[in-house]
C-alpha cells in the first residue's frame, strides 16, 4: 500500500505519524512517503521573505567555506525549517522501523496534498484533525476537511 502521511511539525502532526505508525503489522510491505506543504507567502510579505532567504544563503555560505569532508558536511544543520520538519517526522517513523521518503511542497496546503496524493498514486492519506493552529470552530480542522470533502482516496483523520 502507498501511503501519504502529511505533517506541518507540530506536536498534533508527530501523535498522528505515531498512530499512523503503529496501524502497520509489516512496515516494509508499504511505501510511506512523509509530506510537509510550506504555505505560499502572501503578496505584500514577499519582501521580508526574500530577505530571510538571502540571510539564509548567506549563513550557508559562511557554514560551507569550513567544509572539508563529506563528514563536516553532514554535520551541517540546515536553517530550512521543512528540512527540519520532514527530518523530524523522519525520525519518529524510523523509531517504528519505517523507512519513508519525505516530500516538501510550497503552495496552498490543502490543493498540494490532493495534488500530490493524485500526482503520486497513493492509496491512502494519513493526517490529524488539526495542525499548529488547533482551531475548534468545527468538527475538523480547514485543511481536513477540504482534503476529506475532495479526495479521491480514502483519508484517515487521526484525533
Amino acid at each position: 500500500m502507498k501511503i501519504l502521511m502529511c505533517t506541518d511539525g507540530s506536536f498534533y502532526s508527530d501523535n498522528t505519524l505515531a498512530y499512523g505508525a503503529r496501524l502497520f503489522s509489516n512496515p516494509k510491505d508499504h511505501e510511506v512517503v512523509i509530506l510537509y506543504v510550506m504555505p505560499e507567502v502572501h503578496e505584500e510579505f514577499k519582501f521580508y521573505e526574500r530577505k530571510f532567504n538571502e540571510e539564509v544563503k548567506k549563513f550557508k555560505e559562511v557554514k560551507l567555506k569550513n567544509v572539508e569532508t563529506v563528514d563536516d558536511l553532514k554535520n551541517i544543520k540546515s536553517t530550512d525549517l521543512s528540512v527540519k520538519i520532514l527530518e523530524n517526522s523522519y525520525k519518529l517513523l524510523m523509531k517504528f522501523g519505517i523507512e519513508a521518503r519525505t516530500k516538501s511542497r510550497i503552495g496552498k496546503i490543502t490543493q498540494e496534498i490532493l495534488a500530490e496524493a493524485e500526482e503520486g498514486g497513493f492509496d491512502l492519506i494519513i493526517m490529524g484533525e488539526y495542525g499548529s493552529s488547533k482551531s475548534r470552530k468545527s468538527a475538523l480542522g480547514k485543511v481536513a476537511s477540504v482534503v476529506v470533502k475532495n479526495s479521491k482516496i480514502p483519508v484517515l483523520i487521526v484525533k
